[in-house]
């Protein structure tokens, strides 16, 4: 019986840049999978890895001073780091599409909105007996901007107009693959849970996969349907959301928790979690959270440490499991 296929699936990515000398050990033997129409978030702190991880999808990296040493990015049953790049130009924009986290810098601030936007349909010639610009001003109605404002420039919008702009050039070509780079940071809570509505919707009618990076569990509760907790550049517990929020099992997942406040909860004082995450150019052996982590024993020092299923089926990279689980039951 054949393996069922995703539609993307990493294997073991490592990921460097380089720096006065320093090797920067961005992303450590990640690998994961997700299927069209499902979500799939990564979680952790900045510099974790997470965009790096979808730029790698992308191929769009900087051309110095940054390498995939190796690992291999199948989407739809193709190796993207095989490809030339005639064949990635293909794909971008067209197959798997990318909304920026900051929609200032996304922004083209000398060409108008639906210009943008229609460039993208105009390089993949995607809509057939439709013109470019016919499909950019859909796409700004599609994202609730008045087509009417076709004409405008980026700073005659809002922020969260502006990111609006963003998710329809990263749409205009209904590609199969959306990353989404923390596309609410900058939003107000009430524009964030409009553009998370907006994005749902025409995930649901495009059928659209989706790889979510941000570090708003919130966000995450009410989006994702797989969670991948990045850490130093290496996942650390990945599973059903329902999984990583009703049994959280690696001790970083569980202090993420417990740095989130509850509305229900009388507790006076949140517990964060203890120091700093270590220097990418010079990662601790074994463990990376070892330092860290207050379970730390001899044994999360030796070697790399492997993944073990939880008493609930999923992964955790963890030599100290049970311990960790025997204390959060008691």
């Amino acid at each position: 019986m054949t393996e069922k296929t995703s539609y993307l699936d990493i294997k073991d990515l490592v990921v460097e840049y380089f720096s006065n000398d320093e090797i920067v050990h961005a992303v450590n033997g990640v690998s994961l999978k997700l299927d069209k129409g499902k979500t799939l978030g990564l979680v952790g702190e900045t510099g974790a890895g997470k965009t790096t991880i979808a730029k790698s999808i992308l191929r769009i990296l900087p051309d110095v001073g940054a390498q995939i040493k190796s690992g291999e990015i199948y989407l739809d049953g193709e190796n993207l780091l095989e490809l030339d790049e005639a064949h990635m130009r293909k794909i971008r924009g067209n197959k798997c599409s990318m909304i920026f986290q900051d929609p200032m810098t996304a922004l083209n601030p000398v060409q108008t909105v639906g210009d943008q936007i229609a460039e993208v349909v105009a390089l993949h010639n995607e809509k057939n007996g439709v013109s470019p610009h016919q499909r950019a001003k859909e796409m700004l109605e599609i994202v609730g901007i008045p087509g009417e404002r076709y004409h405008e420039y980026p700073h005659q919008f809002s922020g969260g107009m502006k990111q609006r702009v963003v998710i329809a050039i990263a749409l205009a070509c209904n590609p199969d693959l959306l990353l989404a780079d923390e596309p609410t940071t900058a939003l107000d809570v009430t524009i964030q849970a409009q553009v998370l509505e907006l994005v749902g919707e025409l995930q649901k009618k495009f059928n659209t996969a989706m790889l979510l990076i941000t570090h708003d569990m919130g966000v995450v509760a009410n989006v994702c349907d797989t969670v991948a907790v990045i850490y130093a550049g290496m996942i650390v517990e990945y599973g059903t959301k329902e999984q990583i929020f009703d049994h959280p099992s690696h001790p970083y997942t569980i202090g993420l928790f417990g740095a989130i406040p509850a509305l229900n909860d009388d507790q006076e004082w949140l517990t964060p979690i203890e120091g700093l995450p270590p220097d990418p150019t010079n990662l601790p052996q074994g463990c990376p959270f070892g330092p860290r982590c207050k379970y730390a024993t001899d044994s999360c020092k030796q070697g790399r440490i492997g993944i073990v299923k939880t008493p609930d089926g999923h992964d955790c990279m963890c030599c100290n499991l049970d311990k960790v689980i025997k204390e959060k039951q008691a």
